[in-house]
């Protein structure tokens, strides 16, 4: 598999690669990694890349669309049923966020800000229930821990034991 690539210098340490849903592959390089280097990079990488663009286009096959309507109801349902879970496990953790939102975020089902508001895709309705108790659990755990460390899992996992399987979900 031959690959075409973007690549973006700048002021950072080390050279990361992502490919995104339509297959475009970004190379984000240090200034002084050269083109050599940089190809080289890709060369070790090759296995990965054709993993990660092949999951792209399952996904763009198996992607469900949506109408307005259905987006209307999603919706309707995240701002009734996010509310109460993220105050029924907030209870629980002993945590606060200073607020939760509902959004249309279609690459992320929750967020947790800085200042600790929640935000979570209405797209977040459409899965099963242990998945979402799951991800607010999650973005809870972010109030405390603002990190993906092991203190952050394990303290997703003093309240949700299970969390592994639920993750998979």
């Amino acid at each position: 598999m031959k690959f075409t690539y973007n690549v973006i210098r700048s002021k950072r340490k080390s050279v990361s690669i992502s490919v995104d849903a339509e297959c475009n592959i970004t190379v984000r390089a240090p200034l002084r990694m050269t083109d050599k280097e940089i190809e080289a990079f890709l060369f070790e990488m090759k296995k990965w890349l054709e993993k990660a663009v092949t999951e792209q286009i399952r996904r763009a096959k198996t992607a469900k669309t949506y109408s307005d309507e259905d987006i209307k109801i999603l919706r309707k349902k995240a701002k009734d049923v996010i509310p109460k879970k993220v105050s029924y496990y907030s209870k629980i953790m002993g945590v606060e966020p200073t607020g939760v939102k509902i959004n249309s975020a279609k690459k992320r089902y929750g967020s947790c800000s800085g200042k600790n508001s929640l935000n979570f895709s209405l797209y977040l309705m459409d899965k099963d229930e242990r998945f979402i108790d799951y991800v607010v659990v999650h973005e809870l755990a972010h109030i405390v821990h603002h990190n993906h460390s092991k203190e952050f899992y394990a303290l997703i996992e003093k309240y949700m034991p299970d969390y592994k399987e639920r993750k998979k979900l």
